[in-house]
């Protein structure tokens, strides 16, 4: 299905009241009988419960997302850009999030693919449901129109030097947002990549490469940019039109490690545009 919508960028940097975002807990211990003819058989030990995707979501994360009094979040879908600091954040029993800075996902089911983070980051797309923000209403009812988010924290501040190592990166699946025709099992795709940060006295260099196919067509995005502070948001290329661009952050990936996240566009060879996040651990 092929949808055009113009694209708005809306910088959201509302302060709302914050929630959500807690770490995980652990359940008492239960009682446990006792025979008083014979020892006690000994108690195993209490488990943590990491949330898993339940239902139509698919994903999981290794642990809840902590919000930080530096949160933040990229937001993607067709016709709305958005990314601020994240002043609300709700994060499910699947983790996924439900409310990104007022921006409020429900629905019977609200589904969300993808759903990948965690102490550090939540990652994730909602599929099917509604969303709602200041505009209105969105229905996403299960085909290409997808939205995309990553939450995390912003660094504190810039290092002085260093060039982490970077790993392969975690995808949301790369929607199809307009441009050529495409038939419905091409709604959505893959996508796969490289980054790299590096940190000196001028601040941080940073640069990926991501490739997306669906459909038998294939497309690039390749993105490269200089960040003098922690917050800085680079936007680059095409990401506020239809063509191929990204917008990259970083941010504090705990212990040390860090952040590249990526919001990015790119068009396949069939002329068939597509969008989606991403988020590398580098440390």
């Amino acid at each position: 299905m092929q949808l055009n919508h113009a694209v708005v960028l809306t910088l959201i940097a509302a302060s709302l009241a914050a929630c959500g975002g807690g770490g995980s807990s652990s359940p008492s211990d239960a009682a446990v009988a006792v025979n008083t003819t014979k020892p006690a058989d000994p108690v195993a030990p209490v488990v943590p419960v990491v949330p898993t995707a339940t239902g139509e979501n698919t994903g999981a994360v290794s642990a809840r997302f902590v919000k930080g009094d530096s949160a933040r979040f990229v937001f993607a879908s067709i016709g709305l850009q958005s990314s601020g600091k994240a002043g609300s954040l709700v994060q499910d029993a699947a983790g996924a999030l439900s409310d990104i800075n007022g921006i409020v996902f429900t629905g019977n089911p609200a589904v969300t693919r993808e759903i990948s983070g965690d102490a550090s980051f939540a990652q994730g797309r909602w599929f099917k449901g509604t969303f709602t923000n200041t505009f209105g209403a969105t229905s996403l009812p299960g085909n290409n129109a997808s939205a995309h988010y990553v939450a995390y924290n912003a660094l504190a501040a810039l290092p002085a030097s260093g060039t982490p190592s970077c790993d392969a990166g975690t995808f949301t699946a790369p929607a199809y947002t307009g441009g050529a025709s495409v038939s419905s099992d091409a709604n959505f795709g893959k996508a796969s990549g490289t980054a790299s940060v590096s940190f000196d006295a001028s601040g941080a260099k940073v640069a990926l490469s991501i490739d997306a196919s669906a459909g038998g067509s294939t497309g690039k995005v390749s993105a490269s940019t200089s960040m003098a502070s922690a917050a800085s948001s680079s936007i680059i290329g095409g990401y506020l039109s239809s063509g191929t661009g990204a917008q990259l952050m970083l941010g504090d990936g705990g212990a040390g490690r860090y952040l590249l996240i990526a919001a990015y566009k790119t068009q396949l060879a069939n002329g068939a545009n597509y969008q989606g996040v991403a988020t590398f651990r580098c440390s």
